[in-house]
């Protein structure tokens, strides 16, 4: 009996397998399904995605070749409902031994329950793509205007359809022929104000005499004659003003020349269509509204001051300094128009975050002047936010975060931004202090925060160098952080003072004049009780010293009452316990870290619908090198108050670019490289600056810490180096509706440098042949796009693993070895 149902089950899933895979299930006749679309130009086949967004049809999306979702489409079925209405008929019709065991609401349930499960396939899946002629049609229409618009003037298009059965294959065959090129460039003025403005910028418009003519260099000229007008002083004019006239299509030669033709503004007048000349206009007049609301918008503006000749009101009260909203006000009266000006306007009084909306409005005056009008509508002064999430990681089993935030707009009238935060989490750790596994959440985190940010640069002498164009801001930050039952147990006291500014709209540094942070481990004690890897090394040694009664608790003891003449036997062990004991005075010391640092970070990314793009930061930093003559020197260290003042130079770079392949699919590539070298007495850097590999993040076949460094495998809980290099690939396609794929490829590592006292010779960087050291892990992922964020799931396998002596590549590519990262939104 149970063979035979497991039969049936089987039977049942290989027809539904079948049924689905069953591509022209719901092709009708005389229709044929999309298979694929090839473009061809001059016989050579192309993928360019400028290309082939052209095509107006589409095969059903494909995984691996196959097509998924249309599969899931064929498991339902599109005429259910008039089969699902014949049911509901024929049950109310008849009083069988059915009836009799489910009530007639149980039966009407089950029924709908069978039509929403067949709407879940067709609404989840994809319906067959099926060949329109028409599309089709316009599709090659495309393409002929595409090479045209690019001076393939004579260009042609043949479609060839190739059907088979219930499918069809689409072939677009161009040819491009000989392409026109740009002859003699004339312009025809109307103004002479205009013509006297534009000859001083002709060389700036990109329309050239032997270029290949191109439509995107007649738009580009469109949008640069119309900016450079615009922003010096023509408020009135448009594109529509502009015309291109004398392009021959036919020209014998295949060369065309251009009149570049400028009309004066046309108005409507009565009932008569005049012609204005145009002229440059000037501001006369500035009035700013500083605390518009739709609720008083009939009240009167009971208060108005003028400062530098602009006029602002308020209603009872002015509650910003005028200095401050002047300084985000790049209209003067006297001044011409400009757009660029009321841009720089708008965007400076926004990054204020001081009010929710900025209008500026212009209207022109009898004597070619204009007024301008700016209204802002206020944020509220105080905000309270909440957050709250499930956090989990390999050193975090389980856990609850959550946070409360204060923030206090326009503190001292200077649209200050003050605000404090208040982050705690809870949660149960792989391992406890005690070495027992245990599910108590007695793991804690707990931080609080406070910045004070500045929409100017608190010294002057620095506002002569940064320009206001450039939305300088200062940010003052305090903040402390306590952990309980993580590793060490560290404090973290911090106190950073930055700079921040935009270049352009891609271009954004970052000057820290100082990020000073204080690192006090609570609990060094229990060190080679967290670093039971080491205590275990310790172990295996300490037969060889001869008797001690050897504890977590005295194992220092134990490695400083090693003799030296120990060393004389066995060199190697002695060296291992004097590096242990190096290592943990590294990790169990407390720090101060005294940094200065720059950022510069580029970003050419257009809009979040730009899928091609580019990003690049550096950040070169420096601790305890510029301000060591203020502090006391101990063991040749420099020390505030016994404790080590860190001395380092770390650089970070790091490069990420993304290529859209289709509508859906996309290539993802990030390469960082980090190194941190130690200048002062101590030939390394504090465990809180130090580099690390593996994570959700990372390497994501190794765990965090998991890996290095270099072809050392330790077995320390916490790996890490002062060198760091690291590159990852990533395909990115869609599956079926919100549901993304990605298959990844991740190579690097960490090494020390060799100027560190306690790493062995596997750990040391040594050049290129180093390299051969970097780990690679690959795998694939699913991710879920809820629009405001992304649930990502990513299974790594280790594929070529440094350290093994032999057989270093698919070893391990196992699920036992595997690792599954949980991630919110992309990795990178």
């Amino acid at each position: 009996m149970k063979t035979s149902l497991y039969s049936f089950l089987f039977s049942l899933l290989v027809s539904c397998v079948f049924t689905a895979c069953n591509t022209t299930k719901y092709v009708q006749k005389n229709s044929f399904l999309l298979k694929k679309n090839a473009i061809r130009i001059d016989q050579d086949k192309t993928s360019d995605i400028a290309i082939t967004s052209y095509l107006i049809q589409r095969p059903n999306n494909t995984l691996l070749g196959f097509p998924i979702s249309l599969a899931v489409y064929n498991i339902g079925n599109p005429d259910y409902d008039s089969i699902h209405q014949q049911k509901i008929t024929n049950f109310i019709n008849r009083n069988n031994l059915f009836t009799k065991i489910l009530s007639k609401k149980q039966t009407l349930k089950l029924l709908n329950k069978k039509r929403s499960i067949n709407n879940w396939f067709l609404t989840t899946g994809e319906a067959p793509v099926i060949l329109e002629p028409k599309k089709t049609t316009r599709t090659a229409d495309n393409l002929r205007t595409h090479f045209f618009n690019h001076g393939y003037f004579d260009a042609s298009v043949k479609t060839i359809v190739i059907k088979d059965l219930k499918t069809a294959n689409v072939t677009y065959e161009i040819t491009k022929n000989k392409p026109y090129y740009l002859g003699d460039i004339t312009y025809k003025i109307a103004s002479k104000a205009i013509d006297s403005t534009l000859s001083k910028h002709k060389n700036h418009i990109p329309l050239k005499k032997g270029d290949q003519y191109n439509l995107t260099n007649f738009t580009k000229a469109l949008s640069e004659i119309t900016t450079t007008l615009r922003n010096n002083g023509f408020y009135h004019f448009s594109e529509g003003l502009i015309s291109f006239r004398n392009i021959d299509t036919l020209a014998q030669n295949h060369i065309t020349s251009v009149e570049i033709n400028i009309d004066n503004r046309k108005i409507k007048k009565e009932d008569k269509i005049v012609e204005l000349p145009t002229e440059i206009q000037t501001i006369k007049k500035i009035s700013v509204f500083t605390d518009y609301s739709y609720n008083n918008r009939n009240n009167p503006y009971d208060v108005k001051k003028t400062y530098r000749f602009i006029d602002f009101y308020a209603h009872h009260k002015l509650k910003h300094k005028l200095k401050t909203l002047n300084n985000s006000i790049f209209i003067q009266p006297n001044q011409i128009y400009s757009d660029k000006n009321v841009e720089l306007t708008r965007n400076h009084l926004r990054s204020l975050n001081n009010f929710k909306s900025v209008k500026i409005t212009h209207k022109e005056l009898s004597d070619n002047t204009l007024s301008t009008t700016i209204v802002l509508t206020p944020q509220k002064k105080y905000g309270i936010g909440l957050n709250t999430e499930i956090i989990h990681s390999n050193i975090k089993n389980l856990g609850l975060s959550g946070g409360f935030s204060f923030v206090n707009r326009n503190l001292f009238r200077g649209a200050e931004m003050f605000q404090l935060s208040l982050q705690g989490s809870i949660f149960d750790t792989a391992t406890k202090v005690s070495g027992e596994e245990s599910r108590d959440f007695d793991a804690f985190e707990v931080g609080i925060d406070a910045s004070l940010e500045f929409p100017k640069f608190i010294f002057p002498f620095l506002g002569n160098i940064i320009p206001r164009t450039m939305t300088p801001k200062t940010k003052i930050t305090i903040g402390t952080s306590f952990q309980k039952n993580i590793g060490l147990d560290k404090q973290k006291v911090s106190g950073i003072i930055d700079y921040n500014w935009k270049s352009s709209t891609k271009n954004t540094h970052t000057f820290e004049i100082l990020n000073l942070q204080f690192i006090n481990n609570l609990n060094p004690e229990s060190y080679y009780t967290i670093y039971s890897s080491e205590y275990t090394k310790i172990e295996t040694i300490q037969p060889l010293v001869g008797a001690y009664d050897l504890t977590t608790e005295n194992a220092r003891n134990f490695i400083e009452s090693v003799p030296s003449s120990f060393g004389d036997t066995y060199p190697d062990e002695y060296t291992t316990l004097q590096n242990i004991g190096k290592r943990e005075d590294i990790i169990t010391s407390n720090n101060i870290i005294p940094a200065t640092s720059y950022s510069f970070e580029h970003n050419s990314r257009k809009g979040l619908s730009d899928t091609n793009y580019n990003y690049f930061k550096t950040r070169i930093s420096s601790s305890g090198n510029t301000t060591s003559f203020l502090y006391q020197e101990k063991d040749e260290q420099p020390v505030f108050e016994d404790i080590v003042i860190s001395q380092f130079v770390k650089l970070d770079l790091d490069f990420r670019k993304f290529w859209s392949t289709t509508n859906n699919n996309s290539i993802a590539l990030r390469t960082f490289m980090g190194i941190a070298i130690p200048t002062g007495k101590t030939k390394e850097i504090p465990f809180i600056t130090s580099y690390f590999a593996g994570g959700s993040n990372d390497i994501r076949a190794w765990k965090t810490y998991e890996l290095g460094p270099g072809s050392s495998n330790s077995g320390l809980e916490f790996n890490i180096g002062n060198l760091k290099l690291l590159s990852s690939l990533e395909y990115r396609f869609k599956v079926i509706n919100s549901i993304h794929g990605a298959v990844f490829i991740d190579a690097g590592n960490i090494w020390n440098l060799p100027s560190s006292t306690t790493a062995s010779e596997e750990e040391i960087f040594r050049g290129i042949k180093s390299l051969e050291n970097i780990a690679v892990g690959s795998g694939f992922g699913v991710r879920y796009d809820f629009n405001f964020l992304v649930l990502r799931l990513d299974w790594a396998f280790k594929t070529y693993e440094p350290y093994l002596e032999k057989n270093k590549w698919f070893s391990n590519y196992r699920i036992n070895d595997s690792v599954l990262n949980i991630g919110i939104n992309y990795p990178f």
